[in-house]
């Protein structure tokens, strides 16, 4: 009895800790009519639709979703959460800074992003795919961009891949954003875009008008998790807890159906995390087989 007592107030006192450290000052904007209680700042992308979209005061999409499940099992109502745009250059420093508690958001689990930030998760699964002009036919896997000039989002595991893959034999091009490399698909400044197969999706959905085409099949995996501050074990652990929670009670799988479905993506098991230990997402080519 006593046993269970300590773990109890173990947990009590983690859960506390978590609010803590998860108390951030920042110029975002909160969701209703200002709270009196403590407030959890959040930093999101907010040009990703079915993902993270601001449209005027309100955010929508998966990412949102599963932030808000998130921050409310730690305590924080609805009204106490804060929004705030984090463009992917700051985002480490915001963390550090204590602008953010924690980003959520195209920030994938890399060996490279785990020395920077901790993260819990991953919160969902994606397939590396390539996104190509709807009349080429040129173009089917990463070994077709060979002379060719694709966009990818700096940082990201899909950089990293098609480097190892390619070397210089292609021309790669970092953005900032997947939503910029898609524009500069559809006015000719490169042949191909490669990102994640749930977010390709989405921004074909959204921006493609018909012009655009996903091919061939995930050639490498992309884990999405939620970064918080380094060197925080006890709130990682539980937003893990919480996580689970989301994926166990079907709600994850509800809300995935109801954001990211309705752009025309299939959601599958494959989505969904199998572990939540933060894995490296995939830095080489290798050709899956399967829906996503």
């Amino acid at each position: 009895m006593r046993v269970a007592r300590v773990a109890k107030f173990a947990v009590a006192i983690a859960l506390m800790c978590s609010m803590c450290l998860l108390a951030a000052c920042g110029n975002g904007m909160q969701n209703a009519a200002e709270s009196t209680g403590p407030t959890v700042t959040i930093g999101i992308s907010t040009d990703l639709p079915y993902l993270s979209l601001q449209e005027g005061n309100k955010y929508s999409g998966f990412d949102v979703d599963v932030a808000e499940y998130v921050a409310q099992q730690l305590g924080y109502s609805y009204k106490q959460i804060i929004w705030k745009q984090v463009p992917p250059s700051e985002r480490v420093q915001d963390l550090n800074d204590g602008v953010v508690g924690m980003i959520i958001g195209d920030f994938p689990i890399t060996a490279q992003n785990k020395q920077e930030v901790d993260f819990a998760g991953p919160y969902l699964v994606q397939g590396q795919k390539l996104l190509v002009n709807a009349k080429d036919n040129s173009i089917t896997s990463p070994a077709d961009l060979a002379g060719k000039s694709v966009c990818v989002t700096s940082g990201s595991p899909a950089e990293q891949v098609l480097k190892n893959a390619l070397g210089s034999s292609a021309s790669i091009r970092a953005l900032p954003s997947a939503p910029q490399c898609v524009t500069e698909l559809l006015d000719g400044s490169v042949e191909a875009v490669s990102a994640g197969g749930v977010m390709l999706s989405t921004l074909n959905k959204f921006k493609g008008g018909g012009y655009l085409k996903i091919v061939g099949s995930r050639f490498a995996t992309e884990y999405m998790g939620i970064a918080v501050k380094k060197n925080s074990p006890g709130l990682v652990y539980q937003m893990n807890k919480d996580i689970k929670l989301m994926m166990t009670s079907g709600v994850w799988e509800r809300d995935l159906k109801a954001t990211v479905g309705q752009s025309g993506y299939e959601v599958t098991p494959y989505n969904m995390p199998s572990s939540l230990s933060a894995q490296d997402s995939q830095e080489t080519a290798s050709e899956g087989t399967g829906k996503e």
